[in-house]
């Protein structure tokens, strides 16, 4: 090789080793700007939920298998829909869990879902339950 070559060889080589950047690794948790308000909905519809409670697991998109939770609320209301909001949470993997009786068919409802959060913003989320 050429001194020229060499020369580009070496360019280029550092070129592509300050364009590497070291992966960003996102833990779920406390501690962030963004906050999730959950809308729990049986059969697409966010009403006749009374007694309906949210958990949160942090840093996972799985359901606990020891069905311990990192937080939980009771749902309130907003122009009639149930609704719960964790808030000052990072970016970040989360699973989502809520239970709660379904006036409509005199049943309880449960679901699940994992959520990622990726941007430190306010944000909603449908969680689907069902019988």
């Amino acid at each position: 090789m050429n001194n020229k070559t060499q020369l580009m060889c070496i360019v280029l080589l550092f070129c592509t080793f300050l364009a590497c950047k070291k992966a960003e690794i996102s833990i779920g948790g406390k501690g962030g700007g963004a906050d999730i308000t959950v809308y729990p909905q049986h059969h697409e519809v966010a009403r006749n939920l009374i007694n309906f409670r949210l958990y949160i697991k942090y840093n996972s998109l799985d359901a606990p298998s020891n069905g311990v939770y990192d937080d939980s609320l009771l749902c309130g209301y907003r122009d009639s829909l149930v609704y719960g909001s964790f808030s000052g949470l990072k970016n970040g993997n989360y699973y989502l869990y809520g239970r709660g009786f379904d006036t409509s068919i005199s049943q309880n409802v449960q679901g699940g879902s994992p959520y990622t959060i990726v941007r430190q913003q306010a944000q909603s989320f449908d969680l689907p339950v069902s019988e």
